[in-house]
């Protein structure tokens, strides 16, 4: 299952506080928290309204859109991450047997 909006931007908050060597203490104290307020934030507890990610874009140092740059690709089970292991092993590995493929498939769609 994805995570909730929440969920990454509390991550991405938490990462640029890490990167600025900020506790959550200091964090909170900038942004004009209390300590469980913004630890509700870290932990996708709570939602921020635009003024609080304005005041966070101004204390990392970004804007507002960059706080919403994260990844949000889902983790892969083992049997999947197997099955992409094994989809790029072929196409590194047998090339001419992926051309042939296609070409097969294209002629039986015309």
């Amino acid at each position: 299952m994805t995570e909730s909006l929440k969920a990454c931007l509390g991550k991405k908050i938490c990462q640029l506080r890490l990167q600025h060597n900020l506790s959550r203490q200091q964090l909170a104290d900038l942004a004009g928290f209390k300590l469980i307020g913004l630890s509700q934030i870290e932990r996708g507890k709570k939602f921020v309204s635009e003024k609080t990610l304005q005041k966070f874009a101004r204390i990392f140092n970004c804007s507002v859109r960059d706080l919403f740059s994260f990844d949000i690709t889902p983790a892969l089970t083992e049997e999947n991450r197997k099955k992409l292991t094994d989809i790029n092993n072929l196409l590194e590995n047998h090339p001419d047997l992926i051309s042939q493929t296609l070409e097969y498939l294209f002629n039986k769609i015309k």
